[in-house]
């Protein structure tokens, strides 16, 4: 069940909270969970029943284990942490990688193997590290008394199951004893309700539209298919700022359905391309992800307790992995390396020149940085987008070696049809496709820079656990009120959400 489809908006939501506000009258937080775990399960459920075995298995085995470690005498818990952490990372690395192990070996060997698609289960990197960072914390003595209804819930709560943010268990058992006593419904509804909005309007409107000028690009490239650098640019861009306002927009929801229910996630996506350097970058992208690799995969390699050499190391691996998650490919492999290599580039650089010269400060060196940055992540995100690494070739190739002063026939007819032409037919006078489509890829680019994020919006009202320490201020700075106003503002991004929800497509971030 996606949050943009309409058995998610209009009758599994409000059957939720309905009955979610009638429990919360009894005062009992226990029953209240056990409704929230039983919605979640139906949520997660209605993708593919068989898959409710799979995480109920992986949350009771977490649990039993995490249980054992919490009791376990200090000779014996080395062991347990390794065989709970062990077998986490080799169901991950079974429905994740197994397809292209095989692969590339069939490749490597000249062999012809028929065996089974392995279906990746969703959310199961998600579920995988939450459960992760939760052995590692018993291990170490971080974990309150808790019951498995507490825990179910912390590993299958629906807002955040299926993309994030990645919760610690810390942030959450203690709100979930709370969800006995009521909140100020009017107002979290209100909050709820306004950045569910946004999070939708971004999602259906924004991301799905730009979609339509990336993907005939990248569908032209895997075919070999000659077209120009306007359609490169274009599809470049177009992809970069789909998958921007497909990510914040699911994250937006996630925050709001949380709010709903009196309940605060993480940030996960905090206008990264604001970012002044390619570590900012990640603290902004996917924040809950970078607070992960960080604290459980770099501190333990040695962090920064260790040689300058080793912590560019550390450095590599951890932002290596961080590539590598996103999915089996040669592909995300090359983006693994791409990332790797910018980190431990810009520590050097800032180790050797922006911090000795004090640049950081200087504003025409952050514009600078924030552009460089910015394109830089654009050209890597062409190779995560693209089906392999031909294809991502193609597109540079074409991107510098096919000039031309305007789109294709093939690529017109594909965009033809999309909204803005329609919109752009009403007017007086006519403007050509190009000056079109990279009118609306300029305009994005404005929302990115110059609006407040979400969370700044929000700011007044603490929606979230946390603050990104890496956020950039907005040009435009304004904050939500529940005013009249920002009630008809939300009014019509909702309509203007629905008109768009008869093709209903998933989050970008349900693949990874």
């Amino acid at each position: 069940m996606l949050f943009n489809s309409s058995e998610f908006l209009f009758v599994f939501l409000p059957v939720v909270l309905l009955i979610f506000f009638a429990l919360q009258r009894t005062g009992n937080a226990r029953l209240v969970m056990a409704w929230l775990v039983l919605s979640s399960l139906f949520f997660y459920g209605w993708w593919n029943p068989v898959y409710l075995l799979l995480i109920l298995g992986s949350a009771i085995f977490n649990y039993r284990v995490g249980r054992t470690l919490a009791t376990a005498e200090p000779s014996a818990k080395r062991a347990w942490l390794t065989l709970g952490i062990a077998c986490n990372l080799s169901l991950l690395i079974y429905f994740k990688y197994a397809n292209f192990f095989l692969d590339n070996m069939a490749i490597a060997l000249d062999a012809d193997w028929n065996f089974s698609r392995i279906i990746l289960p969703l959310a199961i990197s998600f579920y995988t590290f939450q459960q992760i960072t939760y052995l590692v914390d018993t291990s170490k003595g971080k974990t309150d008394q808790h019951g498995f209804l507490e825990y179910l819930l912390f590993v299958c709560f629906f807002p955040q199951l299926i993309a994030g943010p990645i919760v610690h268990h810390s942030e959450m058992l203690s709100q979930f004893r709370t969800l006995g006593t009521p909140g100020d419904r009017t107002r979290q509804l209100a909050i709820g309700i306004s950045i569910l909005a946004i999070g939708l309007f971004k999602k259906v409107v924004i991301a799905d539209g730009l979609a339509r000028y990336a993907t005939p690009v990248f569908e032209m490239a895997a075919r070999g298919e000659a077209f120009t650098t306007l359609e490169a640019l274009a599809g470049g861009f177009g992809y970069a700022f789909q998958l921007y306002f497909d990510f914040s927009g699911y994250s937006d929801m996630a925050i709001g359905l949380a709010c709903l229910f009196g309940l605060k996630l993480p940030v996960n996506f905090y206008s990264p391309y604001r970012a002044h350097n390619i570590s900012d970058f990640w603290r902004m992208w996917h924040a809950t992800l970078s607070r992960f690799l960080r604290d459980y995969v770099y501190t333990p390699l040695g962090g920064f307790v260790c040689s300058p050499g080793r912590q560019r190391f550390n450095l590599f691996c951890t932002m290596f992995a961080g590539g590598v998650w996103h999915g089996a490919g040669w592909t995300f492999v090359v983006y693994g390396l791409c990332h790797g290599t910018f980190v431990v580039l810009h520590q050097l650089w800032r180790v050797n020149v922006s911090g000795p010269f004090n640049l950081v400060r200087n504003r025409p060196y952050q514009a600078a940085a924030q552009l460089i940055t910015f394109l830089v992540v654009v050209l890597t995100l062409v190779v995560f987008r693209a089906d392999s690494l031909g294809t991502a070739a193609h597109v540079f190739n074409q991107l510098v070696h096919a000039p031309g002063d305007n789109f294709i026939p093939a690529y017109l007819i594909s965009i033809n049809r999309t909204g803005v032409f329609q919109m752009a037919a009403l007017l007086p006078f006519q403007l050509s496709a190009v000056s079109l489509v990279f009118g609306v890829l300029t305009l994005c680019l404005a929302i990115c820079w110059l609006l407040p994020n979400t969370y700044q919006l929000f700011a007044a009202e603490q929606v979230t656990l946390d603050k990104i320490r890496a956020g950039r201020a907005p040009v435009l700075d304004f904050t939500w009120t529940g005013s009249t106003r920002w009630a008809l503002f939300t009014a019509v991004l909702i309509a203007l959400a629905f008109l768009n929800l008869s093709q209903v497509s998933e989050f970008l971030y349900f693949q990874f």
